[in-house]
């Protein structure tokens, strides 16, 4: 048996007094759940899952047309813009980018965005794009617009869905297939040069053309209709960083498992990272189930990152673990006695906030002792809105320094009294990188059998997503809750009490006012390498 808690994301009021006798009855009756969650912490055997039940949310129709895309490299100074005020300072890798945000860089920063169907942009420093479109089809495909406003930017494109372009200076180009390219706009004339595919531009007044590799396209602001295209390249110092950040990628997509392929969206790139950094097992009563490797029992992920606000959903987790974005922002953490924390995929390829993505990570089980850190109260902010740290020992993010390195030793997971070995990552794609082969195309040629699964109807897989809504103990997600008959109007997840004698971390952080309680993803690493300079 076991037991979960939920404390609602809202603050307290006062509106009276409260009796001395009352405060007895309280106190004896936290003294009777503290003796219920002792008397269940000897149990050996985690929870079972939650039901596959989809917990509906409040303004679930206006929420459900927010997508959230990942900063997937952030090095130096970049600062983070949204209705002409600066929303963040300094960005964070694994941090959410939204629509009408804008990026800029310092002398020493530069960026990289990832976006749903693998495809990056990337900015080099003294340089600034926005996100000017993000938005999402009623079948669920995506149609983005980012704008090049300064400097220099670089773009790997690919058709593995939606639609796509960069704006730069009246112009519009638009990758006619897998397309990488670099936009110039330091000094006139702009320049688009095309390094791989092809890349169709039109200003909207008569230029309409495409342009080819090895070409560069070259238009002055201030001679309109007025163009040339060279047939030749010039070399960028930047384009070395460029290579870079694409073999990083490769590597990251060198060896995948099948765990992926009945998600609503297999073609994500941040699948590769949780093949890259741990291990997938198929789980009796769970299915596939993620776990980090390099790490034991003591490890916390929610060790290390940061809560920072978006006016469109609240404070959101931001991961500073290389791998933290799929596992703070859909399916849930659970913890294992002996083994350690687990991450069980779910609501991972549709959901309330655009395709599968959550502001925060669900709890399950946890070690005695154990608290997620806090998600702050909302409410006014002011501009920009500092992020909120929580910083529990660098011992945490430690295990994940191993990039091109040699990976830890996958570990064994003993369940039920059987040793569970790791799935065998058996797909390899013959192009890797952003505009490479795709995961669906990878497994189709080397996998048929399991070509029908992939990628068939969203949410058809376990409905783990954090719940909205006071739930009685032991109820299933969604269940109004018997004292107010609906769901509160803040999202929130629970989380039952502890089982195992693992010691909780030491530290924690986070900052702010109770609320959300197990409602909290976590993270750590990251940090921010120097370096840049100008071209």
């Amino acid at each position: 048996m076991w037991r979960r808690y939920s404390f609602r994301d809202r603050p307290w009021r006062v509106h009276e007094p409260i009796p001395v006798r009352r405060l007895l009855l309280i106190a004896a009756a936290l003294a009777f759940c503290l003796s219920v969650v002792t008397a269940f912490s000897q149990d050996t055997a985690p929870p079972p899952p939650p039901p596959d039940v989809q917990a509906a949310a409040p303004d679930a129709a206006a929420q459900s047309n927010v997508r959230a895309v990942r900063l997937s490299d952030v090095e130096g100074q970049v600062q983070v813009f949204q209705n002409g005020q600066v929303v963040f300072d300094q960005a964070e890798p694994n941090m959410p980018a939204v629509e009408g945000m804008r990026f800029v860089t310092g002398d020493n920063g530069r960026m990289e965005i990832e976006f749903e169907d693998g495809s990056v942009a990337r900015v080099t420093p003294n340089s600034s794009i926005r996100l000017t479109q993000l938005s999402r089809n009623s079948d669920g495909t995506t149609i983005t617009r980012i704008d090049a406003l300064t400097g220099l930017t670089y773009y790997e494109l690919n058709q593995h869905g939606g639609q796509i372009s960069v704006h730069f200076s009246g112009d519009a180009a638009t990758p006619i297939d897998n397309a990488v390219f670099r936009v110039s706009l330091d000094a006139a004339p702009n320049e688009l040069a095309v390094m791989h595919g092809a890349v169709h531009v039109d200003d909207g007044q008569g230029i309409s053309l495409d342009v080819h590799p090895n070409q560069t396209f070259q238009t002055d602001p201030q001679q309109p209709g007025e163009f040339t295209v060279a047939q030749n390249i010039a070399a960028d110092s930047w384009d070395q960083w460029n290579s870079d950040r694409d073999q990083a990628l490769s590597e990251l997509e060198s060896n995948e498992t099948t765990a992926r392929a009945d998600t609503g969206n297999p073609n994500d790139a941040a699948w590769n990272d949780l093949d890259y950094y741990g291990d997938w097992y198929d789980l009796p009563g769970y299915g596939e189930v993620w776990a980090p490797s390099g790490v034991d029992a003591s490890w916390d992920p929610f060790g290390s990152g940061y809560w920072g606000y978006y006016p469109a959903f609240g404070y959101t987790w931001i991961s500073g673990y290389p791998w933290g974005w799929w596992p703070y922002h859909c399916g849930a953490w659970d913890y294992l006695n002996t083994f350690g924390w687990i991450w069980a995929p779910g609501n991972c390829g549709w959901g309330l906030y655009g395709a599968g993505w959550f502001p925060y990570a669900t709890v399950w089980q946890v070690p005695r002792g154990y608290m997620p850190p806090p998600r702050p109260h909302p409410g006014p902010k002011p501009h920009p809105t500092p992020l909120l740290p929580v910083n529990r020992g660098p011992q945490f993010s430690a295990p994940f320094h191993f990039d091109r390195g040699t990976r830890p030793q996958p570990r064994v997971l003993t369940f039920d009294g059987k040793a569970i070995q790791p799935m065998e990552a058996g797909i390899h794609p013959l192009e890797r990188g952003p505009v490479g082969e795709s995961y669906t195309s990878t497994l189709a040629r080397t996998h048929p059998e399991l070509t029908l699964n992939a990628g068939r109807a969203p949410g058809s897989r376990n409905a783990y997503a954090p719940v909205y809504g006071v739930r009685p103990l032991g109820a299933p997600a969604g269940a109004a809750h018997p004292a107010t008959g609906g769901s509160a109007p803040h999202g929130f997840s629970g989380y039952s009490g502890g089982h195992a004698a693992a010691p909780a971390p030491s530290g924690g952080g986070g900052g702010g006012h109770a609320g959300g309680g197990a409602s909290s993803g976590g993270g750590g690493g990251g940090g921010h390498a120097s370096g840049g300079g100008h071209r």
